[in-house]
Order: structure tokens, then sequence, then C-alpha cells
């Protein structure tokens, strides 16, 4: 823990402020050059630090518009990217009027792409026509993408033969034979049963994506047999160099041809699509996770019959499953999960649902990934109550470990009994840290009251980790309650290095309130509880902290006294550089002053 306190010495990180000054905070570098710097921050994973980025660099429409128009440009880019449709609607609805017609016309293409992506395809159609019936529509250098996008819409709505007489139209028009293209008109053919025309239309195309579309349209057309496509799917999926977006399509595939088969192969398939993080980019083969419930009642049921069981012998029925955990653990999976969505005993669907889990070796980042699709991810479990309290405990840890606190906050929601297996002490652990990061605070704050006011014993490992919870709510802002819970575990029978520690805590929530005198008198109890002059690290670090907490008081002879102590004690020449360049501010502010 002392480690954590030593920030305060630290040089700053040079990368750091590459960054900062590469984005026009420190040093002005060329828009373009920071523009590809942002890009590719957002390419590695971190858009949201990349959008921040943006909100400090971008410069304001008055003071330059077409810089701004470039910045504008990437952040809508980036939000598209990265499917965050609301906030790339709210973004576009809050664009001046007065802005160029060429860039208006940009966002209205993304504005279109946003509410066909969020299933509002009537709302996207009146947004592309708006722009097509105007005078200069055809003018635009959107034009050609809007028509594209109206074809879409139509199928999206189920209305194929419009789609149909979009696509001619815009053939009539225009002479595209792009991927993208060619892939939406095949898409309409094959809604339309028009499988032939699909695959000569992407004959001779060696893309994947082209090659499985065809594949498709062959399987719909008779002239692949099913077997034979489950054969090849399988085979393909296995392959060296697939992808994530071919073996999600893959899958998809895989479906198609199960769906006329057995139903452990068509669990085997839809098991397989949602294990994976990535979806196809293909509508085609993007497939609602609640086909994957309906395809394990249809197997627990065949599996039922076999065995000549009856509905609502629940008992029955979890015997079965358990007996077949083991050795076939996808038939025990359809045997649960049949329990899950139709026993009328909470019971029973919670001893289902722990069944389950047991099915799986381990819970690893794939099983965490077929858990978050069925169970967040799907109509069929739209209402987080609906779960069964034994998976939402999963879940919520689940959703902890990847740092989802949103998601962990609506599944811990009416969850108030400590789950089974679990001391009573994890559980209110577990569920205020959970509530606390999800910005429920005073509930938050209860739950910890309640547990701290119990814990009169103390364990090293169990204070480490009610000290996290205390540091959560230092980190949004709750010093008083901070300091309230801190002072109840002084009173406790605690090593001294864990009272030293948390006097420095409690210094922080002072300081954190700019309360600098209090913090000062803490930090100073906190360096001296061995001995007065003490001057170990930890001392060292609370001394340095008292010092600019003094000084930030006002108190300026307290803290040069105490920042010179620090000088005849500290060997470090970058040390030794911060606490001379402490001391010369010092001077200079008793000379203004």
């Amino acid at each position: 823990m002392m480690l954590a306190t030593n920030k305060t010495w630290s040089v700053p990180c040079f990368h750091f402020f590459l960054l900062v000054s590469a984005l026009g905070l420190v040093i002005p570098v060329l828009a373009d050059e920071r523009l590809d710097l942002l890009k590719s921050i957002s390419a590695a994973g971190a858009p949201f630090l990349t959008l921040k980025m943006l909100d400090q660099a971008q410069p304001g429409i008055d003071q330059d518009l077409y810089e701004w128009i470039l910045w504008e440009q990437e952040r809508l880019a980036i939000l598209a990217e990265w499917r965050q449709w609301d906030q790339l609607l709210i973004r576009i609805e809050s664009l001046p009027d007065d802005i160029p017609d060429q860039f208006k016309q940009q966002a209205a293409t993304y504005e279109a792409r946003a509410y066909l992506e969020l299933g509002q395809s009537v709302t996207a159609r009146k947004v592309l026509r708006e722009q097509l019936w105007q005078g200069f529509g055809q003018e635009s250098s959107e034009y050609e993408t809007w028509r594209r996008l109206v074809v879409e819409s139509y199928i999206e709505d189920g209305r194929v033969d419009d789609a149909r007489v979009a696509m001619l139209r815009f053939d009539q028009d225009f002479d595209s034979a792009d991927l993208d293209w060619l892939l939406l008109r095949a898409r309409v053919l094959i809604e339309s049963g028009r499988y032939q025309q699909a695959i000569r239309l992407l004959r001779g195309r060696d893309e994947w994506q082209a090659h499985l579309t065809s594949i498709f349209a062959s399987f719909r057309f008779g002239k692949i047999d099913k077997s034979e496509l489950w054969r090849q799917v399988k085979l393909r999926s296995e392959a060296e160099g697939v992808g994530d977006e071919e073996r999600a399509s893959l899958w998809a595939l895989g479906y198609y041809a199960t769906r006329e088969m057995s139903p452990v192969d068509r669990v085997a398939a839809l098991e397989s699509l949602f294990h994976g993080a990535t979806r196809s980019p293909l509508k085609l083969f993007q497939l609602p996770v609640d086909l994957l419930w309906r395809a394990y009642v249809d197997y627990a049921e065949l599996v039922g019959n076999r065995s000549e069981l009856l509905l609502g012998d629940d008992e029955k029925w979890l015997e079965l499953a358990s007996s077949a955990s083991k050795a076939t653990p996808v038939k025990a999976r359809a045997l649960f999960a049949m329990l899950m969505l139709q026993s009328s005993s909470s019971e029973i669907s919670n001893r289902a649902a722990s069944g389950y889990m047991d099915t799986f070796a381990e819970v690893d980042e794939n099983e965490h990934k077929l858990l978050e699709n069925l169970f967040n991810h799907s109509k069929t479990f739209s209402n987080a109550h609906k779960i069964p309290a034994g998976i939402r405990y999963q879940l919520v840890d689940l959703a902890l470990k990847s740092a989802d606190i949103e998601e962990a906050t609506r599944l811990m929601s009416g969850l108030n009994s400590v789950p089974p297996g679990t001391s009573r002490f994890d559980w209110q652990l577990r569920q205020s840290r959970v509530l606390v990061l999800g910005g429920r605070y005073q509930e938050g704050d209860r739950v910890l009251q309640g547990l701290i006011s119990e814990y009169l014993e103390p364990d090293p490992q169990a204070t480490d980790r009610i000290l996290q919870v205390l540091f959560d709510l230092q980190t949004v802002g709750l010093h008083e309650q901070a300091i309230t819970h801190f002072n109840h575990l002084l009173r406790l029978d605690l090593e001294p290095r864990r009272r030293r520690e948390i006097l420095y805590w409690i210094a922080d929530s002072w300081r954190g309130q700019q309360k600098f005198e209090q913090a000062a008198l803490l930090y100073l109890q906190s360096a001296m509880l061995p001995a007065p002059d003490s001057m170990d690290p930890w001392a060292q670090t609370a001394r340095f902290n008292a010092a600019e907490s003094l000084q930030a008081a006002g108190l300026i002879d307290d803290a040069r006294r105490i920042y010179q102590a620090l000088l005849a004690v500290t060997d470090d020449a970058a040390r030794r550089s911060v606490l001379n360049h402490k001391v010369q501010q010092l001077w200079l502010t008793q000379a203004v002053q």
C-alpha cells in the first residue's frame, strides 16, 4: 500500500508529456498529426479517452471553423466505429444550423446509419428523404450512400419488394461493383427468394464475405445439403487464419444448416457463436441470442420425451440434468436452461441456475461472453429481476472483473439475500462496492456502515478489502463518509503499521475537502507513529504531503521547515530537485506577500 502513496515523488511520465504536448495542450503541433495520434489511440481500444482528448484539443467553432470540422468529423467517426449510436445522435442534434452544407450532409449520413442500427428504420428513411428531396441532393458526395441506405431501410422493415425496386433504380443510376453494394444487393435477392441471381452476382469474388453469402444462397437454393454445410462450417471454423468476424459468420451459417437437424447441433452452433465477443458484419448472419434459449428448450424437450418425463415434475428433470452434467454438459445445460425458463418455483430455478454454471469446467473469457449474451443481451431476460439469483451473483462478479460497473449495478438491484456459499461479510462488501461505483452512494454507504459496525475482530486481509471500498468512497468524493468509517476502524485493535496507513488515508480525505490544517496534522501523525523522528520512506512521503497541505493553508514557515528537514535526509537527486523547487516557491510566495 505504501507504494501507492509515493506517487507524489514520481517524475511525470515522459510518454504522457508527449501525448499531452502532441494534442496541443503544451506545444503546438499540426492538426493532422494530432488527429492521427487520436485515431491511433482510438484504434488501440481507448475511444473514450480519445473523445476526452478531443474535447480538450478541438478549437472553438468561432475560432477556426475548418479545424473544428476536421475534429468533429473524427468525433463522429469514432462514435460510429464504437457503435455509440445514442451519443452520436445527441452530438448531431446539437450541431449548429449554420455549418457548411457538405459537413451537414455527412452528419445526415451518420444520423441515418445510427437510426438504422437502433432499429428505427422509418426515422432513418425520413432523414434520408429530407436529404434526397433537397434541390442539391443529387450533387452531394453523399447522394449514392443515401440511396443505398434507403434500400437497407426497406430490408430492415421487411419490405423486400420495395427494397428490390429501390435496388434496381440504384443500378440504373450508378455503375457500382464495390463489395458492400454487392453484398447488399445479394441480401435483397436472397430475402426475395432469388437465390440463383445472388449466386451469379457474387461469382468470381474472392472475399470471405462474398464466399459465405454465396454459400448461404446455394444452401437456400438446395445446391448444398444441410449435413454437408454443417460439416464445412465446423471444418472451416477450425482452420488457421480465420478471423473473428468470419468465424462468427460461419457459426451463424451453421445455425441455418442445423435448423433442420438435431437440436443438439443447433445448440452447438449457437453456443459457439455466442461464445465470441465479435459479431458478424453481415446482416444476414447477425442472429439474436434468444435463438439459443429456444434451442435449449427444443433439445431439453427431446431429451425429456425420450426419458418419458412429465412437464412440471421438476425434481425428475433436475435429477436427469445433474446425471448428464459431466458426461454430456451440452445436454445438461439444455435441461437446466428449460427449468430456469419454465419452472414456477424460484428454488428450482436457482438450483437449475447453479447446475447450469457447474456444467462449465471453468468460467473463462468465452464462458463469460456466453453468459453476458444470454442474460444481459436477450429479450428473454431483459429484466434483471427475472434472472435467477444464482446466476445474477455470478454475473455481478463477472461484470466487476471486466470493470462494467453500470451492468454490475443493474444486476445487483434487488439482490439483498446472501448467496449460498458466500459469507455475509463478503456479500455486503461486494454489494457496497457495486452500489458506490454505480453512483448509488447512500445505499452503498448504508450497507458499508452495517458491515463495519459488525466488524469487531480485525483480520489483515479483511481490513484490506474494507479499505478498498473506502478508497472508492474517496474517489467519488464522499470524504465525510470515508472519514467516519476510517475512524471506526481506528477504534479496533489494529497493528501499528495499519493504524499509520489509516491516519494517512484520513488525511487524504481532509485534504480532499480542502481542510488543509487537519490534513497536515494527520499526515504528521502518520509520519511520527513509530517515533517522533521517523524518516523511513513512508514517513518522508507523509511529511511531504503535510508540507504541501501547510503551504495550502498559508502556514509558509511550517511548510518550509518540513521541506528543509526532508532535504537533510534525502540523497536522491530528483527528489532533492523537487524539494529545492518547493522551498524556492515558498520564498517567492512570501516575497510577493
